[in-house]
Order: structure tokens, then C-alpha cells, then sequence
């Protein structure tokens, strides 16, 4: 499946698109050839795999008992009270027109939201209505709290699922030998010719999805999620390779990722429910069953094995923390951090977080505009949301500038199936409201974004120290050769190259600008929208480091005019969206 990054991706606007050559009714109809031969393959040729209903499929994500009974009303608000559920999600073909807060309108689709109980009668449900309709579903491995599908509410990891894209026939025997090899204890210490078992596999119509299912949900508390989140993107590196796929970019998803559902439609039946496809090509899933007759389930241990773990943890220390929650006791946590326990426990004050300077926004903005890359295009509009996050930045600008962006990111497409609309970059700057966005580390946005970061270069000295010295080297130079170094730093924001244009122009509109100074419309707009009364005394932004992206090891917390550097330990386990409605159902 290839959706962009997001479930958003790949669903196609209103309008007929241009056909790029290779992809034409012939690729397509070799797709579905493919698509049958691949089912017929698992089905006949390997005996370890069986086709699995839809429902047995999600019985063995959400075992019975889990998920909450239908018509439960138990506070689970409350510590100790009431059932996660599943969510499930449905793009259907009728569409909304739009406004955004610039004033632009486009058409988007709308989406249905449906809660999946513990008796699990919402898969048939979506199965049924979707095939009837022709529209996709998606659902992800995770349960959550209520009805909303934030991450804030996210309660339980139920597997690690991998979207493998590019898979051919011969890719599908080369991956299928290789399971084979990694439950041989002979084989499965040669890492090369080994993959580790998944529990299922989807066939999702142009690739499939790996599920590994875990042994053991795992509770979705903050101080977890990134090195889950963090796993799942080496596990993809490990399982993405030349032998398994034809595609070169590696596709990352996070854990929230949700996914195609089994027995509902791909993107081989057509468009609309208006297609003249007579057969339907639903996404297939197939088990792979244990030594006891039941689906095979992983174990952290098991798929550490083959990953690994970065950022200095052993094996065991990884399993600990998960055991744990990353939870630390709160004596022993007073002996770590005194400064913390003194600032958060004692006097009762609020975490913080740092701000930056504009300036790393609109060197992203550039970077995103010059390097971004067909497969990458939603990670990069994502980042771009974190840091208008991180530096202070208003949603609306933010908007604008994405929306700017689309007819760039689109002239990328390589891919029928893969066209990146405005609906693409609104559903990817919509991060911008999730409360941990700014978390994202410098490896997950390279990794997602193919964008290499420059680090900093401080030949191994702490920031503050580097700073001090490079700051004193300043001043002496300035005050032997009479300079200073901030003059003519740094190059001209884009705000005074439009009120310069515009001031020495005064005839001419917001195309004309943009034209001739290469940039977007919006970006005219936005600048000249406020122009202040003396534009040539404003303060242009100095240049200024790009520092650590994120440290997950320390906040800030103001004090009597002082910073003080506290590690993030989060009393709050499962933060809880209000934004809930009582409804089955949303659109």
C-alpha cells in the first residue's frame, strides 16, 4: 500500500488526474494479474500459510475480553476503569468543500470514524458496507481510549506492522524462503538469509503488510514510545532489502500507523463505486500457525534479536524498560535528579520546553523545497509542522506554506497510484496539534524524511561550553579588526525581499511578485498582509545554530529569571484527549 505516509496519501481528488507513462490501463492490469498469482502462491505452493477471515485476523490482534463489551458506560476515564477499543476509519466517496483560514477552498473526502467492540461485529460491518461502496478502510493495531484516534489516547501497542510496497512475484518467494530460514535455528544466527516470522501477512494489492503480532500488548505510556517508535523504524531497515522489494526508498511509518483491513477494498477495484471493474480485489490476509495450532505470536526478545537496539541499551535493559513502563521510583528518582525533584515534586512546578528562533522553520521550508523526494513528501510536511511547533510559528503560516508546497511535491510523483494533493498536506500538518510533535528526534526525521541534518559541530564540547568559546573569539576578532560579526550574516528573510519588491513595484499584484522572486503566492500574501510602518527599521532574525533538534533527557523550567535543565520524567502515564464524542460513529 502505498499511501504516501499517510492514510490520506494515496486517495486521489475529485478531479481526473494525468496518467503518467508506465502506469497506464496495461500496468494495471498486470498489477491484478500479480495480485491473483501472489494469493494463488500462498494459498497452494506454501503450506505454512493459510488464509485467515477478516475476523479471525482481528480476534488474534484483540483477544476476546480485551477490547470494551458493546453499550459499556464504566468511567474509563478513571484509573482502573473501563476497555480500550479499536478504531476504525473509512474514506468514503462523498466529498466536503472547505475553507482554510487563508481563505482557500478545496474539495476533501469525508471520513468516517467507527469504534470496534470487544464482539468485534464492526469488522463484518465494514467489510459488507466498504465492498458495497467500493471506499477503503484502514484500522491500525492499537487500542485506544474513547473515540478519538490520537496519539494522546492511544492506550495499548497490539503488534508491529511493516508496509512492505515493491513486492513482485519473485520478491514474495525470495521473502517467503527467508521466514523459512528464520524459524530454522541453523539458518536464523545468519542474519542475511533470514527474516524474522511475522504473524500475518496481507496482501494489500501492489505490496503487503507484515504483522507481527506481540505475545504481549504493550501500554503505550510517553516515556515508551519513542524507543518502540524507534524500533519499528530499524525493524523496517532490517526487513526492507533489495531481495524483498523492487523499491529502492525505504518507507517508514510510525506505530500509529493504521493500515489497509482485510476483506475490504484495494486500489485495484478502481476509484469510485462508479468502476467498471467486475472482479474485486480485496486485501487478503494469510496466518502463519505455531507448533500449538495457533497463530504465531512474537516476543520483544524474539524481534530484538533481529533489530537491535541504538541509543546504548542492551537487549535486557530494553525489555526492563518496557516491564517497567519507564516508570522510576520516586525515591530513587530523587537520588538521580535532585534539581527536578526539588522543581517538580517539592514546589509543584510545570514542565517546560525550549523554543527556538524562527530561522530552523524556514531552513526546513528550503530544505523540503530543494531535496524532498516522491516517497517522503508527507514525513517532510509532517517535520515542517514540528518545528512551526517548536519555533513559535502560527498554524495559519504554517498552512500556507504547505499548501504552497503541493504543486512542487506533486511534480515528484513518480507513481499513478502515489499523486500527493492539498488533502496530503493538510492531513500531514495536522501533527501540528499533537502535544509530543516536538519530541521528534534527529535519526526518525532523517530516516522518514531521506534529508541528512548537519549536526552541530562542538569537537565533543557540551553546547553551553562551545558557545562561551566561540562567543569570546567573536569579540576578540571584532575588537582588533573593528567588524562585527552579526553584519550581513545570515541570508535576507523573505518578508523583506517582498516589501522591497513591492515598495520599488507599487503596480505590481501578488502573482507578479511571486514571479519574480521565485516564490509562492502565499508567501506574498502572508507578507504583505501586515507590513509594519517602517519596514526598513524592523529587526531582520539573526542566524542562529541548529541546535539538538530534541533532547529527550532534559525540559526547562523558569524560575526566578533562571533556567534550570530537569529530565522529562512524566507523572501523567495516559494523557487523555477531551476532544471525545458519545457518538458510534463520526464523519
Amino acid at each position: 500500500m502505498a499511501l504516501g505516509g499517510g492514510w490520506y496519501g494515496g486517495w486521489c481528488s475529485v478531479a481526473d488526474r494525468k496518467k503518467k507513462p508506465g502506469h497506464d490501463d496495461a500496468w494495471w492490469a498486470a498489477q491484478r494479474h500479480a495480485y491473483i498469482e501472489k494469493n494463488d502462491i500462498l494459498l497452494s505452493d506454501y503450506p505454512s500459510w493459510e488464509w485467515v477471515s477478516p475476523y479471525d485476523f482481528w480476534r488474534t490482534i484483540f483477544p476476546e475480553g480485551f477490547l470494551q463489551p458493546r453499550g459499556e458506560e464504566v468511567p474509563w476515564r478513571e484509573k482502573g476503569g473501563g476497555h480500550p477499543n479499536g478504531i476504525a476509519i473509512q474514506i468514503t466517496n462523498r466529498t466536503k468543500t472547505v475553507k482554510t483560514k487563508t481563505g482557500i477552498e478545496h474539495d476533501v473526502p469525508v471520513v468516517e470514524r467507527f469504534t470496534l467492540t470487544d464482539d468485534l461485529d464492526g469488522v463484518e460491518e465494514r467489510v459488507v458496507d466498504s465492498n458495497r461502496k467500493n471506499e477503503s478502510v484502514f484500522c491500525a493495531p492499537v487500542s485506544y481510549f474513547g473515540k478519538s484516534r490520537v496519539a494522546a489516547n492511544a492506550r495499548f501497542l497490539h503488534a508491529f506492522a511493516i508496509d512492505l510496497d515493491g513486492v513482485g512475484v519473485q520478491e514474495l518467494k525470495n521473502m517467503l524462503k527467508q521466514f523459512r530460514n528464520g524459524r530454522d535455528p541453523k539458518l536464523a544466527a545468519d542474519k542475511w538469509v533470514s527474516l524474522p516470522q511475522p504473524t500475518f501477512l496481507v496482501n494489500s494489492g501492489t505490496g503487503f503488510h507484515l504483522y507481527y503480532v506481540l505475545d504481549q500488548p504493550i501500554p503505550l505510556v510517553p516515556r515508551v514510545v519513542p524507543f518502540l517508535q524507534e524500533f519499528k523504524a530499524m525493524l523496517t531497515d532490517y526487513i526492507w532489502r533489495d531481495t524483498v522489494s523492487t523499491l529502492e526508498d525505504v518507507q517508514h511509518q510510525g506505530i500509529y500507523q493504521p493500515f489497509r483491513m482485510p476483506g475490504t477494498p484495494t486500489k485495484l477495484n478502481g476509484k469510485t463505486e462508479r468502476s467498471k471493474i467486475k472482479d474485486k480485489y480485496e486485501a487478503v490476509a494469510f496466518v502463519h500457525n505455531g507448533e500449538d495450532g495457533k497463530p504465531w505470536l512474537c516476543s520483544m526478545d524474539y524481534l530484538l534479536g533481529y533489530a537491535g537496539v541504538r541509543g546504548g541499551k542492551d537487549r535486557a535493559e530494553f525489555i526492563e524498560l518496557m516491564r517497567t513502563a519507564g516508570r522510576t521510583p520516586i525515591e530513587r528518582a530523587k537520588k538521580l535528579w535532585p534539581e527536578w525533584y526539588q522543581a517538580r515534586i517539592v514546589e509543584g512546578k510545570a514542565p517546560g520546553r525550549w523554543t527556538c528562533k524562527r530561522d530552523l522553520y524556514d531552513w526546513w521550508l528550503g530544505e523540503v523545497e530543494t531535496k524532498a523526494t516522491d516517497h517522503h513528501r508527507y514525513w517532510c510536511l509532517n517535520v515542517l509542522a514540528a518545528y512551526a511547533k517548536k519555533c513559535g510559528i502560527p498554524y495559519e503560516e504554517l498552512e500556507a506554506d504547505a499548501l504552497a508546497l503541493v504543486p512542487t511535491l506533486e511534480d515528484l510523483t513518480e507513481r499513478e497510484d502515489n499523486h500527493f494533493t492539498e488533502d496530503d498536506a493538510l492531513a500531514a500538518i495536522a501533527s501540528y496539534y499533537d502535544p509530543i510533535i516536538h519530541k521528534l528526534t534527529r535519526d526518525r526525521i532523517e530516516r522518514r524524511t531521506a534529508i541528512e541534518l548537519p549536526k552541530n559541530k562542538r569537537n565533543g564540547r557540551k553546547q553551553d561550553v562551545h558557545l562561551a568559546g566561540a562567543r569570546a573569539v567573536q569579540e576578540v576578532n571584532d575588537r582588533f579588526n573593528g567588524t562585527n560579526w552579526r553584519e550581513g550574516n545570515g541570508r535576507k528573510p523573505k518578508a523583506d525581499l517582498v516589501r522591497e519588491y513591492a515598495a520599488a513595484h507599487p503596480d505590481a499584484n501578488h502573482s507578479e511578485i511571486a514571479r519574480a522572486l521565485g516564490i509562492s503566492r502565499p508567501t506574498v500574501i502572508k507578507w504583505l498582509r501586515d507590513v509594519p510602518k517602517d519596514a526598513a527599521e524592523s529587526e531582520k532574525p539573526k542566524p542562529d545554530d541548529l541546535y539538538e533538534l530534541y533532547n529527550p533527557a532534559m525540559v526547562e523550567v523558569k524560575s526566578s529569571g533562571t533556567a534550570v535543565k530537569l529530565p522529562d520524567v512524566s507523572r501523567e502515564t495516559f494523557p487523555i484527549d477531551d476532544r471525545l464524542n458519545n457518538g458510534h460513529n463520526e464523519a
